[in-house]
């Protein structure tokens, strides 16, 4: 009988992220606009998140593959294609 190994962990099925934010560029156009009329643009704000890891691939995703993202209330859905 072969023996058990009990260090193996069991996967983890969970991730945690920050959302993370980044100003948004506004167009030559619009800056342009801004700048004949003398008036100054709000910087607005474009959250984003970033995932890396083997955990990916052992997931079943590879790189360079497309992915399907599907929105929904406060829930991301990503499937590969």
């Amino acid at each position: 009988m072969a023996n058990a190994n009990h260090k193996s962990r069991a996967p983890v099925t969970e991730r945690f992220v920050t959302v993370q934010k980044s100003a948004r560029h506004h167009s030559l156009s619009t800056v342009l606009r801004a700048i004949r009329a003398q008036r100054k643009l709000n910087t607005t704000y474009c959250p984003w998140i970033k995932l890396a890891g083997v955990w990916l691939e052992e997931a079943g995703f590879e790189a360079g593959e497309r992915v399907r993202i599907t929105v929904e209330d406060k829930r991301l859905i990503i499937t590969p294609l």
